[in-house]
């Protein structure tokens, strides 16, 4: 069951992956069972965050995989290191712009939700732990929440 906006619409949906790919066809599969629109309504697309396998093979076979669930429009395949300058000056880019300072507002934004349910944190492992992790999430969490805290 979906809400319908104040225009009489669906919502679109937008998943944002920062997860190990070891998980991503177990999400999209999930999400996109909950997430599925009657045609003619809101768009549902998967932003996917590298690493995106470990090789060209797996990289292949997740998409492959993928497929299964998604077209190809869906999927958005990111280094999100490419985007850390940006999200570091999100405040800059919301106040200092006429078009977002005003639609980045309480008005046009219900929520924004950063959900971490891991059973686990990074207590005692100190920082050289957290670096020699193969898929580094967790070492990018405050510089995405500094552009959602105001």
């Amino acid at each position: 069951m979906f809400v319908i906006n104040q225009a009489g619409k669906l919502p679109n949906r937008l998943f944002y992956l920062s997860i190990p790919p070891n998980i991503f066809v177990d999400v999209v599969r999930s999400a996109s069972r909950t997430a599925s629109l009657p045609s003619g309504s809101g768009w549902t697309r998967f932003i996917v965050e590298k690493p995106f396998g470990r090789d060209s093979e797996s990289s292949g076979e997740l998409t492959r995989s993928l497929k299964m669930y998604l077209e190809e429009e869906q999927i958005f395949r990111i280094d999100h290191y490419l985007g850390k300058e940006l999200v570091e000056n999100l405040s800059v880019l919301r106040f200092s712009n006429l078009v977002f300072q005003p639609l980045w507002s309480r008005d046009y934004i219900r929520n924004v939700q950063l959900i971490f349910s891991e059973d686990f944190g990074t207590e005692g492992r100190g920082r050289s732990a957290l670096l020699r992790r193969p898929v580094g999430s967790d070492k990018n969490v405050h510089s995405l929440a500094n552009g959602f805290n105001r």
